[in-house]
């Protein structure tokens, strides 16, 4: 067996995804006992250990972490080829893979993909909605060709393609005392009724740590998961919630939420990021997409990086 043959590098990248060689097995439908041998054996030939066995599973040792990132760049570079040939058959080549927050989603449907579709009806795409975290690590692990998040950890895994400065602004019913303000403190915001998303999300651990800051409680009369429970309670005129400008920027021009900017520095140093995998030669239909969506959607005007 050549320890490098392509079917040995997809097997060893499930392994290290599933942190376990029985999961890495079932995954792939083949038996555990075939995985661990040719790890086995793999590690025989190289001479190294690649991974450390325990009951609770598998971790990659330094080696392993270096063989995985061959077996990336060697997936990456197989994506980029496919991609290249696909410019030559009838499916138009791989579907571009874009991991997004939800309140991105509506931005990146009607001002990102729906201008690029009409000038290139050949390119497909398959979204995910994930959590900032689990954007960053499908980036990283190859499962998506682009993500675009709200406020990541930096990582020197990533790289940002688009950057721009999104603070969190108050969305009120229209007919709020306050909808009439331009600009609203945050202890204004939480005299009236308000909801929020749940602790799971980084808009709510903003919001928190700047209401503890000022010795202000939070106590939101309705909590969700959901950006689009949110606007329809602002909608609803039940009272006002948090979000950056962009993910009721829609709602806002059609006249049914009003956006106010908070007077609340530590809520303005936030942004959205158009995010990568560092060191990875995007393919054509990827990077065209990446283009498109750093200069139509809402969320990245204004950029501070391209």
């Amino acid at each position: 067996m050549d320890a490098f043959d392509s079917r040995f590098l997809r097997e060893f990248l499930t392994v290290a995804d599933e942190g376990s060689i029985r999961r890495a097995a079932e995954r792939l439908n083949i038996a555990p006992s075939a995985v661990s041998r040719k790890l086995a054996e793999a590690e025989a030939r190289l001479g190294v250990t690649l991974v450390e066995r325990s009951a609770q599973g598998i971790l990659l040792t330094d080696a392993g972490r270096l063989l995985r990132e061959h077996a990336l760049h060697q997936r990456d570079e197989q994506t980029f080829l496919l991609d290249q040939l696909g410019k030559y058959s009838e499916s138009g080549g791989q579907p571009v893979q874009i991991a997004v927050g939800e309140g991105f989603a509506a931005d990146l449907m009607q001002n990102g993909l729906a201008p690029l579709v009409r000038a290139h009806p050949q390119l497909r795409f398959r979204t995910e909605i994930a959590g900032t975290a689990e954007i960053q690590r499908r980036v990283i692990e190859g499962e998506a060709d682009l993500g675009i998040a709200y406020n990541p950890v930096p990582t020197e895994a990533t790289r940002s393609l688009a950057i721009a400065r999104q603070p969190l602004c108050g969305v009120v019913p229209v007919g709020s005392v306050l909808a009439g303000r331009g600009r609203v403190r945050l202890a204004e915001m939480l005299e009236h009724p308000f909801a929020l998303l749940d602790p799971r999300h980084g808009v709510r651990n903003l919001v928190g740590r700047a209401a503890s800051d000022q010795g202000l409680a939070l106590r939101p009369q309705v909590e969700t998961s959901s950006f689009a429970a949110l606007i329809r309670y602002v909608s609803a005129g039940m009272g006002g919630t948090f979000l950056p400008r962009f993910v009721a920027a829609i709602q806002a021009a059609r006249g049914e939420v009003v956006i106010l900017d908070l007077d609340e520095e530590s809520l303005q140093h936030v942004s959205a990021h158009l995010l990568v995998r560092a060191r990875r030669r995007l393919p054509q239909s990827a990077a065209l997409t990446a283009e498109y969506l750093g200069a139509q959607m809402n969320a990245f005007q204004d950029q501070v990086l391209r």
